[in-house]
């Protein structure tokens, strides 16, 4: 586990979600700040995803009734409190000496769902175990659901074995990462390790895996032998459908042809994401990718629920990708420093600053509930400029596809 630098602000002073990232580099060890802010290469999938939320406007209506707001909506055949979700994130051990446990417990006391990494610090059983606790606690009341993020191992039978261990554990949906055929290029966490051998007099340095989770990789993401699983296709759907037995996801979708196929292929969702910015290199933004689904394959929003992660830092932009037909939003970085600088009240406490946000933006966007959002109430045009156009190369067989 890596150590505290210092104590951060007071909590009180975070307002914004962006105020926890410079509390947590205040608190963290370099180590597991660069595992925590790094991205692929020069940073161009990271920034876009930073970028493009503020390249789309509201059109708000005005003198509409809003006294009264209605957060919560349908995710995978459960209500869901707030449109917006802990999204996967690996070796919270990193940031936090509660890990896992202290964030699902700051999770459930605000009721929002969360999904949980392959990659934990502590076993995917331990983790429930604080869920479940922490529901007694509150007489059950919290709509809070864990989900569970898969990194298919290449062996068969231990992805088997997993799969059945977070099944009786009782995650409610299965979340398969698909883009990770491969690690991407981390290039800050590349000058570390160049660093500690050079430090280490040319010895390469290696890293410690989480002590209580053998599916769990090395200390920093990295991954150990057969961890990501580079023959991983569409007709692995099959075998993982029937092992789980329950709703699947698939994450890390980047365009339409994909969203197709998941829809083919029968999953019950879609998560359009490019990793944080830490796989491929000049990586679409999942808003960009959203607006390919709505420009080019509409009907898909009948046959799956989308959800779309990467980037967001206001609760106001939740509306903009539903707005576009996402059915909910996952957030990452900015719960891991939340974590790291404060424990469960950071977790608490970031969720608070993101529903105020939600909720005074839906008021001044003239919505009391989220079934009223549509395209009409955001402008796009400036996404829509760069978007991808199956004639952007001349006449091509992917329209076709499409």
């Amino acid at each position: 586990m890596a150590a505290i630098k210092k104590a951060p602000a007071c909590l009180d002073l975070c307002v914004t979600a962006d105020d926890f990232e410079a509390a947590a580099k205040e608190t963290l060890s370099e180590k597991s700040w660069v595992y925590a802010s790094s991205s692929a290469s020069s940073g161009l999938s990271h920034q876009s995803n930073l970028d493009d939320w503020s390249r789309i406007n509201f059109r708000p209506r005005i003198m509409k009734k809003v006294n009264t707001l209605d957060t919560s909506r349908d995710v995978l055949g459960k209500k869901s409190k707030l449109p917006f979700f802990i999204t996967a994130m690996g070796t919270l051990g990193s940031a936090h000496p509660g890990a896992e446990p202290a964030l699902v417990t700051g999770a459930t006391r605000k009721g929002i769902n969360a999904v949980i990494s392959t990659a934990t610090s502590k076993s995917p059983e331990t983790i429930m175990e604080a869920h479940l606790s922490e529901q007694k606690k509150v007489n059950n009341r919290s709509p809070t659901r864990l989900d569970f993020q898969l990194y298919v191992p290449t062996d068969r039978t231990k992805a088997k074995t997993l799969i059945q261990r977070i099944k009786v554990a009782g995650y409610h949906s299965l979340w398969i990462t698909v883009d990770s055929s491969t690690q991407g290029k981390r290039t800050a966490d590349r000058y570390l390790q160049a660093q500690e051998k050079l430090d280490e007099g040319g010895i390469e340095v290696v890293r410690e895996a989480a002590a209580e989770n053998d599916f769990g990789p090395a200390f920093g993401g990295r991954p150990t032998a057969g961890y990501l699983h580079p023959g991983l296709t569409w007709e692995d759907i099959a075998w993982i459908s029937e092992e789980w037995g329950g709703p699947i996801v698939l994450k890390g979708i980047q365009s339409v042809e994909d969203v197709k196929l998941a829809v083919q292929y029968g999953v019950q969702g879609v998560l359009l994401s490019n990793h944080g910015g830490r796989q491929i290199h000049s990586a679409p933004s999942a808003l960009m990718t959203l607006l390919e689904i709505r420009s080019y394959y509409p009907e898909a929003f009948d046959k799956l629920e989308v959800f779309v992660d990467g980037g967001l830092r206001d609760g106001a932009d939740v509306l903009k990708a539903l707005c576009l037909g996402a059915t909910a939003v996952g957030v990452g970085r900015p719960y891991f420093y939340a974590l790291a600088a404060y424990g469960t009240d950071g977790v608490e406490k970031c969720t608070e600053i993101l529903t105020e946000e939600l909720e005074i933006c839906m008021k001044m966007l003239g919505v009391s509930s989220l079934d009223q959002l549509h395209p009409g109430l955001i402008n796009a045009s400036r996404l829509l400029n760069e978007m991808w156009r199956p004639d952007s190369f001349g006449p091509s067989s992917l329209k076709a596809k499409l």
